[in-house]
């Protein structure tokens, strides 16, 4: 099974990621495979084929934005807003060391309703690079990646 090929969909609360579930299966989407990722932070993820019609990626993504809405208020209602004000977000280092910044719960999950978890993880694999391997040349003259 090609990973590439896969649209990834993550969720914070089993509830929301049951009733993301229920519907794949309701319009008859068939869901490739589904886990717990626990790279970044930990989530629940289903993925799904990456080459369906539009209407229905459509009404997927239509879907996937009400669950986070409802992830979002399952997760501080269970952890109560107080208790929680930071998430961890895994950061690698080029020497195989992995820290762990601090994020606003908030900021990270209105970040995930826009860009995927894989998407997160590369702007932060570049932000960790640029730190530890500085490049002062202006992006012009660098070599495109």
């Amino acid at each position: 099974m090609n990973d590439d090929l896969m649209l990834e969909y993550i969720f914070f609360h089993p509830q929301s990621c049951e009733r993301f579930k229920q519907f794949l299966r309701e319009i008859e989407v068939v869901m490739l495979k589904e886990g717990v990722d626990e790279t970044d932070v930990e989530g629940l993820t289903v993925y799904i084929a990456d080459d369906l019609d539009e209407a229905v990626s459509e009404k997927i993504e239509n879907f996937y934005d009400e669950m986070m809405e409802l992830d979002e208020a399952l997760v501080i209602e269970g952890e109560g807003a107080d208790e929680y004000s930071q998430v961890g977000l895994a950061v690698s280092l080029k020497d195989g060391r992995s820290v762990m910044a601090s994020v606003d719960p908030d900021v990270l999950n209105r970040m995930l309703t826009v860009v995927t978890h894989d998407e997160l993880g590369k702007v932060v694999d570049a932000i960790a690079d640029a730190v530890e391997n500085p490049d002062e040349r202006p992006l012009c003259k660098r070599e495109s990646a």
